[in-house]
């Protein structure tokens, strides 16, 4: 087979179905998991600036532990855990777990930024009002801080993005490994592999530069917020 029929292959409407069926699988683990990852990193951060001393040391302990290690040990960790456990939730939610396990702990240092940006005296107000240290973090920073970690959320979704790629190595049926599975069968890995490519890289890319205007935005929101406080003084 020639090069040109050898690309041919790849445009046949079946193939592409196929290929765009394994993006939405990508792209559905993705999503879930920094759902689940914003859920576990905001308790992380939460305990880590606790200032009951054991949940703080227990947070920092499991996200530098975490951080440390390389994402593809994690999930193939949690994923063969899971099933030594004999817990048979499949292999979509074993790799969810997986990424999830990873994420939420690098999505516990974005939010734990997010709420330190917060001024101080915000929460030593909310305090000074008898809210306790959960009330005034869930009604006054957090809502602050999200607002402000939306660029960082972003990128991290593209990091999860392409970490569902390693999910084809425990039989998770997303894009690469439908990509690998066309390339078997056309013999044609070198043109496959940069079709698979191009649509990651327009993927990311396009979100990349989502999160560049959100950041330029929360800058200038940021600014305007800072320059509205002499006025007020001054009011």
């Amino acid at each position: 087979m020639d090069f040109s029929a050898r690309l041919a292959a790849l445009f046949d409407p079946d193939i592409l179905r196929f290929l765009a069926g394994g993006l939405g699988l990508t792209l559905a683990v993705a999503v879930g998991t920094i759902a689940l990852s914003l859920i576990g990193g905001t308790l992380l951060a939460m305990a880590r600036l606790s200032p009951w001393r054991p949940a703080s040391l227990a947070a920092a302990a499991y996200v530098e532990t975490i951080r440390s290690l390389p994402s593809f040990l994690v999930l193939i960790y949690v994923y063969f855990a899971v099933y030594r456990a004999k817990f048979e939730i499949g292999t979509i939610a074993a790799v969810v777990l997986g990424l999830t396990v990873y994420h939420s702990a690098k999505m516990a240092e974005v939010v734990r930024a997010g709420i330190q940006s917060i001024d101080k005296g915000q929460v030593e107000a909310a305090r000074s009002l008898g809210l306790s240290f959960m009330q005034a973090m869930s009604s006054v920073v957090l809502p602050q801080a999200f607002r402000r970690m939306l660029p960082p959320l972003v990128s991290e979704l593209v990091l999860c993005i392409k970490n569902t790629s390693i999910g084809s190595i425990v039989g998770l049926n997303e894009l690469l490994r439908r990509g690998t599975i066309v390339y078997q069968q056309y013999f044609n890995p070198i043109e496959t592999l940069l079709l698979i490519a191009l649509i990651y890289w327009a993927l990311c890319f396009g979100l990349s530069q989502v999160a560049r205007r959100l950041e330029v935005s929360g800058a200038q929101l940021v600014e305007r917020d800072r320059l509205r406080i002499p006025q007020a003084t001054e009011i």
